[in-house]
């Protein structure tokens, strides 16, 4: 029930804010929107307000914004009417924006996403890494240990705990970690390299930050992640690092095993999934907002547009392409699962 939950929130807030970029600069276009949906399948709620009719539906895997001149009006009487507010008769650098904004909002949501985080999130200082045959392995301390006190010492500063470690070389200490809700005493006595005590751990903690630099940090680390995932993807896509995709399947387990470890880690994994939905949107295949951002740029270079034809065969490569890679996710999500063994 918690993977559900959490998957639902998560992913339908990624969706949301999607689908809403499309929605609000198709509106300021002029266009006529015939519906806003988030989920596929039949409808569970829905009510209309203007022309525009709201509704949520049964699967909630996706979402939809229907415009005039991209799908068929719900009554096909009006399409004569629709055809004046139609997406293809707006200038080209408004029907640019209309397919960008969506993808465009989810960066926008990763980085709103990353100001609540430093914004309101502390982290109390956690171990991050363990090194081979030092005192910390073998004392049993372990990435994700949270530091409690030292010694009987409450501490609650990475730079207290490095401060009372350096501070005993040779000396045992008795130090007290979280351990996914439970509190465990752990004796060790640190290394002495050069007169200080070495415990062998990597530590990171974060205090609260206040709006604007949460804002600033924010737009650095969505730009950040944003730099590495688009590295990540041209490696993958040359050959020069393995790929490893991820399909529902392995989605929806990533999100449950996140949310189990609390809502910081969950906040940044919402993060990273809008950011590879908003790069994977991009991409230039056709059924894909990147793909459709092609057509209409190839469509002004030629200064005419594509023959239905043409574009037909473009979105079904387009869709055979994303359902193999889909197949394929899909596959390697199940043989994680070891199903097969």
């Amino acid at each position: 029930m918690l993977t559900f939950i959490a998957f639902v929130v998560v992913f339908g807030t990624i969706v949301f804010f999607h689908e809403l970029g499309h929605f609000l600069v198709a509106k300021l276009a002029g266009i006529k929107v015939y519906e806003f949906a988030l989920g596929f399948g039949p409808a569970l709620f829905s009510t209309p307000w203007g022309e525009t009719k709201y509704s949520l539906r049964a699967f909630p895997l996706g979402g939809f914004v229907k415009m005039a001149g991209m799908d068929k009006p719900q009554e096909y009487d009006q399409e004569e009417e629709d055809e004046q507010r139609s997406f293809h008769q707006k200038p080209l650098p408004w029907r640019l924006s209309t397919i960008a904004a969506g993808p465009l909002m989810n960066f926008v949501l990763a980085i709103l996403l990353f100001t609540i985080y430093f914004m309101l999130i502390t982290v109390p200082p956690t171990i991050t890494m363990v090194e081979p045959g030092s005192p910390a392995e073998s004392a049993g301390l372990l990435p994700g240990d949270r530091f409690v006190s030292l010694n009987q010492q409450e501490v609650s500063e990475t730079e207290q705990i490095i401060t009372l470690i350096q501070a005993s070389p040779e000396r045992e200490m008795t130090i007290v970690v979280k351990r996914q809700q439970q509190l465990i005493t752990v004796p060790v006595t640190p290394v002495n390299e050069n007169g200080k005590g070495i415990l062998g751990v990597g530590i990171d903690s974060k205090p609260q930050y206040p709006f604007l630099t949460s804002l600033q940090a924010g737009f650095t680390q969505t730009w950040q992640v944003t730099r590495q995932l688009i590295s990540d993807l041209s490696k993958m896509i040359t050959g020069k690092q393995k790929a490893e995709l991820s399909g529902p399947i392995g989605i929806v387990q990533i999100v449950g095993e996140t949310a189990k470890q609390g809502l910081p880690n969950l906040l940044l994994l919402a993060i990273i999934l809008n950011i590879n939905l908003g790069l994977l949107n991009l991409l230039p295949v056709p059924v894909l907002d990147g793909g459709w951002l092609l057509i209409l740029v190839v469509e002004a270079i030629r200064g005419k547009p594509l023959a239905p034809e043409a574009r037909g065969v473009a979105q079904f490569i387009g869709l055979a392409l994303l359902l193999l890679l889909m197949i394929f996710a899909t596959i390697k999500d199940i043989s994680r699962l070891n199903l097969f063994s």
